[in-house]
């Protein structure tokens, strides 16, 4: 009899959805290929055919999630008819202020990226594409008149570092409280950094 086997590519979406989704849940250093085989019920020697090692697993993994995110941020904001929509939907979405999804993988990577060079070239480069996907739609504002701002690749960095230290905050200090208070806080600080009043990024 005949064995289907499953496109290579479908295969791979698989290994690192499985991948992302142990990471999330128990952290990068304990991860075995093992493990995600184990997950997907498929041998070991078949996450290895696609991915090599741990590590190019691992790396591909968190590059395979930031593509999703990029993805599903272009879906979302691909309505809005102005920037300031734009960015307020992207911030409300990379903003961890609600429920904090997705948001442990990432802290996952910093802390790994601590250690390992491979981790820390990875995180480099899929940090500097949510700089440049928030950079753009801020200069899309100041070419439209919409942002006071005289450097938009400044303020997209300053503005993900502002979320990045909330993110850990709210997940790694889970009782924290008055979060409602925090977002104030972030809204604040953006806003200044736009040019634009805090209001203006509650009522878009």
């Amino acid at each position: 009899m005949t064995r289907n086997r499953k496109d290579p590519g479908l295969r791979r979406g698989e290994i690192l959805r499985a991948t992302v989704a142990r990471i999330e849940k128990h952290g990068v250093q304990p991860l075995r290929i093992a493990d995600v085989a184990r997950d997907l019920d498929v041998s070991p020697a078949l996450v290895i055919y696609h991915f090599r090692t741990k590590e190019a697993l691992i790396g591909d993994a968190f590059t395979w999630a930031v593509q999703r995110d990029l993805d599903r941020l272009a879906r979302l904001t691909a309505g809005s008819t102005t920037a300031l929509r734009r960015l307020t939907t992207a911030l409300r979405w990379y903003g961890p202020t609600r429920g904090a999804k997705g948001w442990t993988l990432w802290i996952e990577g910093w802390a790994a990226a601590l250690r390992d060079p491979g981790m820390r070239t990875v995180g480099r480069e899929l940090d500097l594409r949510w700089k440049e996907a928030l950079g753009a739609i801020i200069q899309d504002g100041v070419s439209a008149g919409e942002f006071a701002v005289d450097d938009p690749r400044g303020a997209a960095w300053r503005i993900t570092a502002l979320l990045d230290g909330v993110a850990v905050q709210t997940v790694v200090h889970r009782d924290t409280r008055d979060r409602e208070q925090t977002a104030v806080w972030s809204r604040q600080i953006v806003a200044r950094e736009l040019g634009v009043e805090p209001s203006a990024l509650e009522d878009a």
